[in-house]
């Protein structure tokens, strides 16, 4: 019964250009206080935990060959930023429910320490596209962890395919033993994984999960999380063939496309990391704008908040622009984001994903 309970998926005038009222306001929102309060939790820049030494990002092959990991510190407030996570209201929920097992086996070995203690894997699979927030989970998911004790350090290592393919044989099980060590006392996450499963027989990525699983079944292996990542379908894939693997695996947290309304909040806290605040026009076009994309969206290469965040950097650069090149600015000018700045980029487009079939 409690292994069937783990593996459920789940503004103001400016002097200078009094002409039009409605381009010289901000934008008005009962909730903008509120969420500029969250911001600095949201976005917190992670900070290395006092007690935490974290590796080296340097994996090393044959024929001094080098690949690069990234490494994210623990972060210093991981329960404020779930609850602050906007969207993803299955993940949180199935977070807690981890985080309440674990803080229960505490307890229960403390009023009764002869009982046996609940088995708890904390190996998951992420289903979901680019930009629905896999890897800030994974980032709160380790820190997470670590306050409630299961994990020592609560860092994450960030991987792919491209980290374990070497150019000989025998570099596949030498990385693979490399970003173990790397990620022990935090969270390993393999980006892509379904790339690890191709049809090719003789791909050297094949032998990536078989050599995880041996990996894993060692008793010992017990100060490290591992999650593997990518789109629904063809990680559905890569379990059905992979026997065994499921069972490793039994955590499944399915992300969920955005939805406008919360690309509009992601747009609220992410301009206000500069200070910047939509004049009313400017954030009618933005909001226009953003709706349209929506609608032609394709569902294989929509980017959800990497949209956004692509989207936000093509305003920046038009707003940079317009404020260098005009003669006279003040301090609130530069803050202020106006319909010219708004200017769109191009919506992906469908294309043909190639490497993960089966």
């Amino acid at each position: 019964m409690l292994a069937n309970f783990i593996q459920e998926p789940y503004g103001e005038e400016h002097p200078e250009d009094p002409k039009e009222d409605e381009e010289n306001t901000e934008v008005e929102n009962d909730q903008e206080n509120e969420e500029e309060d969250e911001e600095d939790e949201i976005y917190e820049e992670d900070a290395d935990v006092d007690d935490v030494v974290l590796p080296d990002n340097i994996i090393e092959q044959n024929n001094n060959i080098t690949v690069r990991v990234d490494i994210i510190p623990p972060m210093k407030k991981p329960r404020q930023a779930l609850n602050n996570l906007i969207g993803c209201q299955n993940i949180k929920r199935r977070i807690e429910e981890l985080v309440a097992l674990t803080n229960y086996n505490r307890m229960k070995s403390t009023l009764d320490p002869n009982s046996k203690l609940h088995n708890i894997s904390l190996h998951s699979i992420f289903y979901g596209r680019p930009g629905t927030g896999k890897t800030t989970v994974c980032k709160i998911y380790g820190s997470l962890m670590k306050e409630a004790g299961v994990l020592s350090k609560g860092h994450v290592v960030i991987c792919n395919r491209g980290t374990f393919i070497g150019t000989l044989w025998g570099d596949e099980e030498r990385a693979v033993r490399q970003v173990i060590d790397k990620a022990r006392g935090g969270v390993l996450m393999i980006d892509e994984a379904y790339l690890l499963n191709t049809k090719n027989p003789n791909d050297p990525g094949k032998m990536i999960l078989p050599l995880l699983m041996e990996i894993l079944a060692d008793e010992s292996q017990r100060d490290i999380a591992i999650i593997l990542c990518g789109y629904k379908e063809p990680m559905i894939e890569m379990l059905r063939i992979n026997e065994g693997l499921q069972s490793r695996f039994p955590n499944i947290f399915e992300f969920q496309d955005f939805t406008i309304d919360e690309l509009l909040r992601i747009t609220r806290l992410r301009v206000a990391e500069y200070n910047y605040h939509f004049t009313r026009t400017a954030w009618a076009k933005y909001k226009q704008m953003i709706e349209n994309a929506y609608a032609s969206r394709d569902a294989d290469t929509w980017g959800n908040a990497r949209f956004i965040a692509n989207q936000l950097d093509r305003i920046y650069l038009t707003h940079a622009q317009r404020c260098v090149h005009q003669q006279s600015i003040n301090s609130k000018q530069i803050q202020m984001l106006t319909h010219a700045d708004i200017q769109a980029i191009d919506v992906p487009k469908p294309i043909k994903r190639i490497g993960f079939a089966v």
